[in-house]
């Protein structure tokens, strides 16, 4: 049991954090982590509770301009590009989730990549948080559950809780991966896909060093993936297509 005192009042929170799946819970709901409303509930309660003790922990300092309290969101692909071409069928490609910071500093972000632009193009295999190793680095915690939704990963995040020295935080222009996703491609299709990153979870915030929330002044920058055919899938496609014709001219005569 912690107390803290936040605006000249004493709160208490029963917190317990398992570095095994790294992750926050309430003991009372004696859950290991299990994704469910009363989870989700835990997970904003936690989130709320970890902007109050960061801000009340600043406030003899006073608090940085909300103007300038920007942070960017980039999605990158495993080859360090954000926009990838030829990604052949059954082959696989990570994407990465990149925080960094504005003027502000970060004590992290929690989003969410939206690919509902390529679902039956493209599958979700793996996905996971990368806090940062070590409670005395930059954003060494995850909170609650990253899930897949069928068309959105949610709740990719890392943080730091300063005030009881879990993390330090990252300064303007320092950069931290807060998650990745791999895909695997199921179809053979000639198109252009454009993934989002946004706050579009019911957790998902991004954060200022001192606690506040800033997703109307964060820059989140999309990913692209244009697939092409194959080397020698196009003759054959178009072999195939005569063959069909063929095929048809014959029956009718």
């Amino acid at each position: 049991m912690r107390r803290i005192r936040s605006r000249g009042s004493w709160i208490s929170v029963a917190l317990a954090f398992d570095p095994g799946r790294a992750c926050w819970s309430r003991l009372q709901t004696n859950a290991a982590c299990a994704p469910s409303e009363r989870r989700m509930e835990a997970d904003r309660t936690m989130r709320k509770f970890f902007a109050v003790a960061v801000g009340s922990a600043v406030a003899l300092a006073g608090f940085a301009g909300a103007a300038n309290a920007t942070a960017t969101i980039d999605l990158i692909w495993d080859d360090g590009s954000v926009t990838f071409e030829g990604l052949n069928t059954s082959e696989t490609i990570t994407l990465s989730v990149i925080l960094t910071a504005g003027p502000a500093g970060s004590t992290g972000a929690g989003v969410s990549v939206d690919y509902s632009a390529a679902v039956g193009k493209l599958s979700v295999i793996a996905f996971s948080s990368t806090p940062s190793a070590g409670l005395d680095s930059a954003l060494p915690l995850s909170v609650g559950d990253t899930i897949d939704t069928g068309s959105q990963v949610q709740n990719i995040n890392s943080l730091a809780l300063i005030p009881f020295l879990f993390g330090v935080g990252i300064l303007e222009g320092q950069s931290h991966q807060l998650g990745t996703v791999t895909f695997h491609k199921e179809t053979l299709v000639n198109e252009e896909f454009e993934l989002l990153v946004g706050v579009f979870g019911p957790t998902d915030d991004v954060l200022d060093l001192d606690g506040n929330v800033i997703n109307a002044t964060t820059t989140f920058n999309s990913a692209f993936l244009i697939n092409v055919p194959e080397p020698g899938a196009l003759p054959m496609l178009i072999l195939g297509l005569g063959g069909l014709s063929l095929v048809g001219r014959g029956r009718r005569s």
